[in-house]
């Protein structure tokens, strides 16, 4: 991670970050931030600007490199030439040192879930300086890994940031710099890692703290799996720490955490265990490591601090079973990596490209790797080496040879001596011959033991002669293959045609990699034989019953090698039973190999619902496989194909706030005058009687609870009914809730009103708790969600009322992993430990995804909806001026959509969503013309009348049946069976082995 300071203001951030905006479209996974300044809050340098406008103008007419920030031939070069040159030079000005900023705190912590790794980089800078500052955050980021959330903090408030569409994203991007407001952006680098970069400006004497969240699955390679974090802060930090903590459902049986990597050959701090690190295992399948390094360690390894990669390797207990197979919330996910497997000989033909143009450094590298890897073949392998430029050439014409120690001398001394750079590039032709040679070896032995045929390729340039249109290419080498040989193309160097590589080896059973052109090469070219050199199975189908499953992504694999691992996640479908049948068939050097298992679906791992573990990891690691799937097959796919392929992926790259190809993701900061203006039209709505801030409940009006089943309440109130011989509210909300009380025409405490399927009224109720009470209002297992509130009182008795108000002055919520604490004052996202909370104010735009759950915060009332069922709450801030006589500030709470709540639900309000009842409406009214009725529910007989409740998610009155009495005989068992001895109990000890559960 890299961080610089240096002075800036508005015109010179959009110059440099103007020039960001030319890669939004080439990026792969972009990420834009969008941060508006009001001019008094950011001053301009007395010095220098003019220049930076200057440039700033030039360079936005496209003539800045985009990349050094040197300008190209033609750009700033040509209009300064056109000046006429001073006689005497002009004196010398050396600026004065700006002092430097201090990167204070630098968190990283990384929980990996069975492989499923979700890695939360926290930085927090502080500007020390007497003027502003421009702060640069940056990252690099596995190749693999998706971000799904990021935000900064700025004069203590949270601007999360929103997943969009790219090209939507891109006009967001260009509508902000047009109005001269401060941007920035990040593409993927063409290196092995995705670098992430934000800019920002940090007034004089302030601090900013940036949150980056991105996921990746880890994969399997040469036995181990490797989580990777980028240590690179430039300078030393005084607060650094790595938290990683690993959950797997089987035994840790390799954990090694080695010296900082500073690249994969340079190892520049030696060899050997991390010193320092601390590493704890609380239980055979957990592992918990910590590096807390000092000042003092980290100048060790450079004058700068730590600059290098921090690596975390383990592996788990294996044997020879159809593989571990892991349900969450109806997603499972299936990972396959026998061992004990006998090493299915294969048949490998190297072609190298020795055209021109892999003269000197990448030949010599070519030579080195392929003299390593020749030593390596198995005495039971056939081979044979295929260089070629304008043509092909053998080493043994014709025959493919065994690897006895005579023929790998052989071919080591041929490549070393024989094979020299010259000539153009035959693709066409070099594969196909190689294809034409082990298909004939395989067709002349057909009784010879089972083996892999593999063409490994490397070219670094484009076909130039012969057949040289890549469509007719791939077409050519799809039919010499026939689906019998497995081709791997390697793309050496930057001007190699690699999406071509990439699509003609997905049509051949294979894949492609880059190997970057630097010292590594060779170790690149090594590594990737190394996992490719060892076939275990082929030709493995990973299967499970049609009718019990959906949304697989592919199940079917060519080779299992040995060290990798294969993964295939899908949806349980609602006929699935206590039990799954899975199966693995595949094909080993002898026989057919064939595994089954039967699996318990109803309970999860106790390892996955360890509370550290990462929540709803099954679903995201389902649409993370589902989306790479998509991406993959649209290389491959037809014009339409592709449409589709690309909709889908994009669907879900929204749905799960993944940033990938197809997305970006904004965060806005609105100026001053814009909130301003928001902050007036919203008090001016307040000021109404009855009336609500932007729909979010007036001040001093008690709210509500409301349950909608499906879709907003104006739907709902849309739809047509028939006519009862009670006609409620058409403005009535369906659903159920409570809220505060204590208000003018209602009762003080908590009013609850919710409705039920198939009874074509709404009722409502009071709880007459006190203050301190904690209530559990919603309980629902199956989705892993608790929702509790606690009672407030007012300030005094009210003239005229017998007992004291109460209100909900505080709630907590619960989704799988993500906790949610929620005062009128603020809302607190709780991490692991009290440091780790993450504070969001009400009155301010506020977009995150934490976990599964994605919250939206505008002004008084907060979205949050799991991202996997549809399950929406919604919370409304009921804030009293401060010299209100009798009501403290409060809290509403609704189910906006409660579609997606499990059978299972309970709790004061979730009781009511699935249940039924009548009601049977008397003709004779209460004195004063109240209705009265008999609602029938369970075995029960309630007796109700008509009331007037105010629903302030729609900001309007309803009529409902109000059941007395603390809702007795309403609710199942007695409303004290609901309290709970704290804000985050999830389970209610009294009714927890009956109805709540």
């Amino acid at each position: 991670m890299e961080y610089m300071w240096k002075t800036s203001f508005v015109s010179a951030t959009l110059f440099v970050l103007a020039l960001l905006a030319a890669d939004v479209a080439r990026g792969e996974g972009d990420f834009i931030i969008v941060k508006r300044f009001h001019k008094k809050r950011v001053p301009r340098q007395a010095v220098g600007g003019p220049v930076a406008q200057q440039i700033g103008s030039q360079w936005g007419s496209g003539f800045g490199s985009g990349s050094g920030g040197v300008p190209l031939p033609g750009g700033v070069g040509a209009t300064v030439s056109t000046l006429p040159l001073p006689t005497t030079p002009p004196p010398i000005v050396t600026p004065p040192e700006q002092k430097k900023p201090e990167i204070y705190a630098l968190d990283i912590k990384s929980t990996v879930t069975s492989r499923y790794a979700k890695t939360v980089v926290t930085s927090r800078l502080a500007n020390k300086a007497d003027e502003a500052r421009e702060a640069v955050f940056e990252i690099s980021l596995p190749k693999t890994a998706f971000i799904s959330n990021f935000s900064m903090t700025i004069d203590n408030v949270t601007y999360f940031g929103e997943v969009k569409e790219k090209e939507k994203a891109e006009k967001e991007y260009k509508k902000a710099v047009s109005k001269g407001q401060s941007a920035g952006k990040v593409s993927a680098t063409p290196k092995r890692e995705n670098k992430f970069k934000v800019s920002v400006n940090v007034a004089a004497q302030s601090k900013v703290t940036f949150n980056l969240t991105y996921e990746e699955l880890l994969q399997r390679r040469l036995g181990s799996y490797e989580l990777v974090l980028s240590i690179r802060p430039q300078q030393v930090v005084r607060h650094l720490k790595i938290d990683v903590r690993i959950i797997e459902t089987r035994d840790i049986v390799l954990l090694d955490v080695p010296n900082i990597r500073r690249s994969i050959t340079d190892n520049t701090y030696g060899s050997g265990e991390l010193e320092g690190v601390e590493i704890a295992r609380p239980s055979p399948n957990r592992a918990h490591i910590q590096y807390r390094p000092t000042d003092m360690e980290q100048m060790r390894m450079s004058p700068s601090g730590i600059n290098g990669d921090f690596l975390v390797r383990y592996d788990v207990k294996r044997d020879l079973s159809v593989g571990d197979i892991q349900i969450v919330n109806g997603y499972f996910v299936h990972y396959f990596a026998p061992s004990g497997l006998p090493v299915v000989p294969k048949n490998i033909v190297f072609i190298i490209d020795k055209s021109g143009s892999m003269g000197g450094t990448k030949m010599r590298q070519t030579k080195q790797a392929m003299n390593t890897i020749l030593k390596d073949l198995r005495d039971h392998d056939r081979f044979n080496v295929m260089p070629f430029s304008y043509s092909s050439t053998m080493w043994r014409p014709n025959e493919m040879v065994l690897a006895t120690r005579e023929n790998i001398e052989s071919a080591r001394t041929y490549v070393r001596r024989s094979i020299n750079a010259g000539g153009g590039t035959n693709i066409n032709q070099a594969i196909i011959d190689a294809a034409d040679l082990l298909r004939r070896v395989t067709d002349d032995q057909p009784n010879s033991p089972r083996s892999a045929s593999l063409i490994i390729f490397l070219t670094d340039g484009l076909p130039s002669v012969g057949e040289s249109k890549p469509r007719n290419i791939m077409v050519n080498v799809k039919n010499a293959i026939r689906e019998q040989v497995s081709l791997f193309c390697l793309g050496f160097g930057k001007d190699v045609d690699f999406p071509f590589l990439e699509k003609m080896a997905l049509e051949n059973r294979g894949l492609a990699r880059r190997i970057y052109e630097d010292s590594d090469a060779a170790l690149q070219l090594k590594g990737f034989y190394d996992e490719v050199a060892t076939p275990l199975l082929f030709d493995v189908q990973m299967r499970y019953p049609e009718n019990l499953v959906t949304d697989l992504t592919p199940v079917d694999f060519n080779t299992y090698f040995d060290g990798s691992e294969l993964v295939v996640a899908g949806r349980l479908s609602n006929e699935v039973g206590r039990t799954l049948d899975v199966s693995v068939v595949g094909n080993t050097v002898d026989s057919q190999l064939t595994l089954e298992k039967e699996v318990n679906v109803t309970a999860p791992h106790k390892a996955l619902l360890n509370r550290q573990a990462v929540g709803d990891f099954t679903q995201r690691l389902w649409a993370y496989l589902t989306i790479k799937h998509y991406l993959k097959q649209r290389l491959i796919a037809t014009p339409e194909e592709k449409t589709n392929l690309t909709a889908k992926a994009l669907e879900l790259s929204l749905k799960y706030n993944f940033v990938t190809p197809l997305t970006s993701i904004i965060v806005v900061k609105p100026e001053e005058k814009e909130v301003a203006e928001e902050e007036k039209e919203a008090d001016g709505a307040a000021d109404v009687p009855g009336g609500s801030a932007s729909g979010s409940g007036g001040r001093g009006r008690p709210s509500s609870f409301d349950q909608t089943h499906s879709g907003s309440p104006v739907r709902q109130a849309a739809r047509p009914r028939p006519q009862p011989k009670y006609q409620p509210s058409p403005s009535r909300s369906r659903g159920g809730g409570g809220g505060g009380g204590g208000g003018h025409s209602v009762d003080g405490d908590p009013h609850f009103i919710v409705d039920m399927p198939g009874l074509n009224a709404t009722l409502c109720f009071d709880i007459n708790g006190e203050a301190g009470d904690v209530l559990n209002l919603l309980r629902d297992h199956g989705l892993g969600t608790v929702v509790n509130a606690r009672v407030v009182a007012a300030k005094r008795i009210p003239d005229g009322k017998q007992k004291l108000p109460t209100y909900f002055g505080e709630l907590s919520i619960v989704v799988g992993s993500t906790r949610i604490y929620i005062t009128p004052h603020k809302i607190v996202l709780q991490g692991r430990d009290p440091t780790h909370d993450l504070v969001i104010p009400w009155g301010k735009q506020s977009k995150l995804i934490r976990g599964p759950v994605d919250i939206d915060v505008r002004r008084r009332r907060m979205s949050i909806r799991h991202v996997g069922s549809g399950v929406e709450f919604m919370v409304l801030q009921h804030p009293v001026r401060a010299d209100h006589p009798i009501k403290p500030d409060y809290l509403g709470f609704y189910v906006q959509n409660g579609k997606g709540l499990s059978k299972d639900v309970h709790g004061l309000i979730g009781q009511f969503h699935y249940g039924t009842a009548t009601l049977q409406v008397d003709d004779e009214p209460l004195e004063g013309g109240v209705k009265k009725a008999r609602i029938y529910i369970k075995d029960r007989k309630v007796e109700v009348h008509e009331k007037e409740r105010r629903n302030h998610l729609i900001n309007r009155r309803v009529q409902c049946w109000l059941a007395p009495n603390n809702a007795d005989q309403l609710i199942d068992g007695n409303w004290r069976d609901y309290l709970v001895p704290e804000m985050f109990t999830i389970n209610n000890s009294q009714l927890a082995d009956s109805a709540i559960l």
